[in-house]
């Protein structure tokens, strides 16, 4: 019998009040048989892992000693799945973080073949521009966002995968975009390299200061937001009538702050916003169009993404996981454990 070294991920203990740390994590390596596969199963070696906020809902009440579960790409080494083929095929869509992983019909929902991935562009950005981060900037702002031609987005959170891509699909719209994001090179970055008319440093700057003089006179009509903080509050008085919050993250939450609950709340009425969230596994029959849309401006270089790819093992991911919540890194973050 086949023997491997894998190695799992475990929540160590659930976090309270605070974002996951190093302490919640445990990782565990065994040497165990390769496992037989069920009809309908593949085996795969996961190759790379994308880390992404909501991961945090993995440390719900009783999860202690379960694995933590995420997204990510696989090759495939053994199929008795007709839709995955050894060589040939890779897995995309919800893996436990581990070196390698069987994966049942009720989990191959999303699939990747060679044939469907541009070779001119890294995998990678499959994780990040192109993947589910790209189809809920995209779809979100179709769907929900109803842009016009000379209005006014602020994108909360801009420097990150969904933050960048909202920012460029507005400006190519027409629309004005102002961004915050927490490092004065995060800033620049927005400004100089995608566009954006204005940005602020919301750790160092005063939050509705820098907002307020960023929106004018013009008002403000789109708060892209990422965060779910108080940030809807400042939002709700700089808003014209008629404006949109579209709310696609709550990384106020995920880092172990105060959710919004603004007290200015009943503009919603007086100026006739609409405040809506978006969740984008529901909306997962629309990558095609996605694809068909973004992939040649990504191609091309008129959409630019930032990435920071960080090679590790499975028991690297929790460190990496602890930076990325802190903003150690820009754009979107994947770590790599094996070769593509």
């Amino acid at each position: 019998m086949t023997q491997i070294t894998n190695s799992r991920v475990y929540i160590a203990k659930v976090p309270v009040g605070v974002a996951p740390n190093k302490s919640h994590f445990r990782t565990v390596t065994t040497t165990e048989d390769k496992p037989e596969l069920e009809e309908g199963s593949v085996f795969v070696k996961n190759i790379l892992f994308s880390l992404d906020p909501y991961i945090r809902h993995n440390f719900a009440e009783g999860a202690k000693e379960t694995e933590v579960i995420g997204f990510g790409f696989s090759k495939v080494l053994e199929s008795k799945n007709p839709n995955f083929h050894v060589g040939s095929s890779y897995y995309f869509g919800t893996l436990p973080w581990s070196s390698y992983s069987v994966l049942g019909p009720q989990e191959l929902f999303l699939n990747f073949s060679i044939d469907s991935i541009d070779k001119d562009i890294p995998l990678s950005a499959y994780s990040g521009v192109l993947g589910t981060s790209g189809l809920t900037a995209w779809d979100s702002l179709n769907r929900v966002a109803d842009l016009k031609k000379g209005e006014t987005i602020y994108v909360s959170s801009a420097a990150g995968t969904l933050g960048q891509l909202v920012g460029q699909i507005a400006k190519r719209k027409g629309l004005r975009v102002i961004g915050s994001a927490g490092t004065d090179e995060k800033v620049t970055y927005l400004k100089n390299q995608l566009g954006f008319d204005a940005a602020f440093n919301y750790k160092t700057q005063n939050k509705r200061e820098a907002l307020t003089a960023a929106v004018g006179p013009q008002g403000l009509d789109v708060y892209y937001d990422l965060v779910l903080d108080n940030t809807v509050e400042i939002a709700l008085d700089l808003f014209n009538s008629h404006g949109r919050i579209v709310t696609v993250g709550r990384l106020a939450d995920h880092n172990g702050q105060e959710l919004a609950h603004p007290k200015n709340i009943a503009l919603v009425l007086a100026k006739q916003i609409r405040w809506e969230g978006y969740v984008v596994f529901e909306h997962f029959d629309q990558f095609e169009n996605f694809w068909k849309e973004v992939t040649p401006l990504v191609k091309s270089g008129e959409f630019k993404y930032t990435e920071a790819v960080v090679d590790g093992g499975a028991g690297d991911i929790a460190d990496i996981y602890f930076r990325f919540l802190e903003g150690g890194y820009q754009g979107k973050v994947s770590v790599k454990l094996g070769d593509f």
